[in-house]
């Protein structure tokens, strides 16, 4: 029987992935009203992407629901929230800091945060692959690259947000509130950080092989049909980007 606490986390991160679908779509329609179409989050070429968000959330709540214990149900969440709040609050500060400035409040806060959160969903989706399916690392061999994988995403998030100007080269003029100027010159080493998370994502996919080629039974279908989901998953990203 599901636990409440794990259960109404898990449903509460469901809900908010899909508030800020609407909140997203929202604010697209404003920015398209204000003459600005191409700063548009969402539009027909997002729908393979929008789809693959609803159904890792979904599946992530189901996880997270029955086997709350078990890590990948909240990745699959925190793969959906992020990828969901990246587009909000993209949207958020064009409309508040290009389309209509001042409009809306805060939104050279969130700047930097949009910033970072556009390599969340490729760690969530990392250490999905890395986990699937027992939940646990293929080897402790592995620990060390967990961590290293773990603490390029949270520096990478962390320096977005402290980046003086998070909307350079397009918009160098609009500060961050909480940016540290100090830092300008080493925040540039931040794409090292990106470029491991990148790699997290391929060693995932290395380790995922390695899993298949040792299982047996039960867990070999298991990573037979993640690996047909994540087959349709990258068409429909390789279809959304190829729209663009």
């Amino acid at each position: 029987r599901p636990r409440r606490g794990p259960a109404g986390l898990g449903w509460a991160l469901w809900a908010a992935t899909l508030l800020g679908l609407a909140a997203t779509v929202r604010l697209d329609r404003l920015l398209d009203e204000a003459g600005r179409h191409e700063l548009v989050t969402l539009s027909a070429s997002s729908i393979p992407l929008v789809v693959a968000v609803v159904c890792a959330a979904t599946v992530g709540l189901v996880l997270a629901v029955r086997r709350p214990g078990h890590p990948v149900g909240w990745l699959l969440l925190g793969l959906g929230l992020s990828q969901t709040a990246h587009d909000l609050t993209y949207a958020y500060t064009r409309y508040g800091l290009v389309a209509r400035p001042g409009s809306l409040p805060g939104a050279a806060y969130l700047a930097g945060l949009n910033n970072g959160l556009v390599v969340m969903w490729v760690a969530c989706a990392g250490f999905v692959l890395l986990l699937t399916p027992t939940g646990s690392l293929p080897s402790p061999r592995w620990r060390w690259w967990a961590r290293v994988a773990a603490a390029a995403a949270a520096v990478w998030l962390l320096g977005s947000i402290i980046d003086p100007a998070p909307l350079r080269p397009e918009y160098p003029d609009v500060a961050n509130p909480l940016g540290v100027p100090a830092l300008s010159v080493a925040l540039d080493a931040l794409v090292v950080s990106a470029l491991v998370v990148l790699v997290a994502l391929i060693a995932g996919a290395v380790s995922l092989l390695l899993r298949f080629r040792r299982s047996r039974g039960v867990e070999r279908l298991q990573l037979r049909w993640l690996a047909c989901g994540a087959a349709v998953t990258a068409m429909a990203l390789l279809a959304a980007v190829g729209a663009l």
